[in-house]
């Protein structure tokens, strides 16, 4: 069987504790320059936030894989929901995506990510807004998530985490507050840059980052 895993190097970051906290890019699987846990030193993060030196998750350890699974309706219902081409025509019903925008200003746009791995290190949730992304194109992608807590310090555990593989064609909505990893892929052995569509809140990325950076990188591997 193929495998698709790359590591990143672990680097020691403390855990955000704001609510309005503007995570590393690492939460969509970008490698992020090491830096120190002191509560004195700059942070990605925006705003006046504080920090403190972060512990290791139950269950961590250097090189812990998640083994990615197929994207169905059932195994994602704890997190949100799958859209999936439907003919012109067809009525509103519950297996819509079903949108809560009412806290702020829409946005949607394209956003275009590059040089991405299938590993990560920081997980965050948007507890304002359900969001929806969907990849342009034919590649397939993968998306780490873990039920709402609403609560930055009840970040997942190795156990709560599951992967997804996220065909082509179809998009994925997030319930508020659902913790979430990604996009992710193999830039290595695929696109260098991927497009997606995604719906959030015109100020999601500056005030709704709910963010926790884990002590070692989790690795995702595609086992088909």
């Amino acid at each position: 069987p193929r495998k698709m895993a790359a590591a990143m190097s672990a680097s020691a970051r403390p855990a955000c504790l704001s609510s309005t906290c503007l995570c590393p890019p690492s939460s969509r699987g970008a490698h992020t320059a090491p830096w120190t846990s002191r509560v004195d030193v700059p942070h990605p993060c925006r705003g006046r936030n504080r920090f403190v030196p972060r512990a290791a998750a139950s269950g961590d350890a250097p090189g812990v894989s998640l083994v990615a699974e197929p994207l169905t309706k059932e195994a994602f219902a704890p997190f949100g929901q799958i859209a999936r081409p439907e003919e012109d025509g067809v009525e509103f019903g519950p297996d819509d995506a079903q949108l809560d925008l009412s806290r702020g200003t829409p946005r949607f746009y394209i956003m275009r990510l590059r040089d991405k791995t299938m590993s990560f290190d920081t997980i965050t949730f948007h507890a304002q807004v359900t969001q929806c992304l969907g990849a342009l194109g034919d590649q397939p992608w993968y998306m780490a998530v873990s039920a709402p807590t609403k609560d930055v310090g009840k970040f997942p555990r190795r156990e709560d985490l599951k992967v997804f593989k996220i065909p082509p064609g179809v998009f994925v909505k997030m319930h508020a507050a659902t913790w979430h990893a990604g996009p992710l892929w193999d830039a290595a052995n695929g696109p260098g840059s991927m497009d997606f569509y995604n719906l959030e809140l015109s100020d999601t990325n500056q005030v709704d980052h709910n963010c926790h950076s884990y002590e070692v990188p989790f690795e995702v591997v595609d086992e088909e």
